[in-house]
């Protein structure tokens, strides 16, 4: 049984971390915010057997309670350091492991809605970055060897003759080795991103625009899948491993590549 917890930080670029201010709002952040500050969100994996009477592994209260008192003040010294995110991973990690009562598997650093790292207790060397990215794109899902019935009757009204459109929400993870300086920088998957990939499908018409879409329906299953493609070696390249692409069509619908 895997467990996953959330815990949510306000940091001072300004103010030392207080670990014995009132707890008002720890839905949002503990502790609290005021004024200008970081919103940090720490997801934390342990794994073990459920207590057969209560249906418990652990109170998340305690996993709340040994997060912030060993992880707040590595996440503050970090925050304030300025140095990469990746180089925290390792001692929060560490600092939980041995304060766990369950083995911890892995925690995920989450910065923004649009960044994270996800650090594996099992690849201690590792870190993956996931970075988010957008584009606008109209596409047509169409089979040329099917007739006009059979086509509306699969893909209704995404079968319009003259297309739709979305805008799409792509989800890049990049695994690098931890050191100082990063491996692969914010900037450079930025970079390598938006040229293999944004350059190509931004304002454009998947179906008639995108060479790779000639042999290929445009639908987020392969959206997700050539975007991919594109960009294993780009990534190679500068010193990473592409992990996933995963691609929202919607906020309801995404495809994972591989899954």
């Amino acid at each position: 049984m895997l467990l996953c917890r959330t815990v949510r930080f306000a940091l001072s670029p300004t103010r030392p971390v207080d670990l014995i201010c009132p707890k008002t709002n720890a839905y949002a952040a503990w502790p609290s915010a005021q004024g200008w500050h970081a919103h940090i969100s720490l997801e934390v994996v342990i794994a073990g057997v459920p207590d057969p009477r209560t249906g418990y592994l652990i109170s998340i209260s305690e996993i709340d309670e040994i997060t912030r008192r060993k992880a707040l003040p590595l996440l503050d010294q970090a925050f304030r350091s300025g140095g990469a995110q990746e180089l925290s991973l390792q001692p929060i990690a560490q600092a939980l492991k041995n304060e766990m009562p369950f083995p911890l598997q892995s925690i995920t650093l989450v910065q923004s809605n649009f960044l994270s790292f996800f650090y594996e207790v099992s690849m201690p060397n590792h870190a993956t970055m996931t970075q988010s990215f957008e584009f606008a794109a109209s596409h047509r899902l169409h089979c040329d060897d099917l007739d006009a019935a059979t086509n509306l009757k699969i893909f209704g009204k995404c079968n319009n003759a003259a297309g739709h459109g979305h805008n799409y929400r792509i989800e890049v993870s990049v695994r690098t080795l931890i050191q100082d300086p990063p491996k692969v920088r914010l900037d450079q998957l930025e970079h390598v991103v938006r040229q293999n990939v944004i350059v190509k499908l931004d304002h454009k018409h998947l179906n008639t625009d995108v060479p790779s879409f000639a042999k290929h329906n445009p639908s987020v299953e392969m959206i997700a899948r050539v975007c991919h493609d594109w960009l294993v070696q780009p990534i190679k390249d500068v010193g990473g491993e592409l992990v996933r692409v995963r691609v929202w069509e919607t906020e309801k619908t995404s495809a994972m590549y591989p899954s």
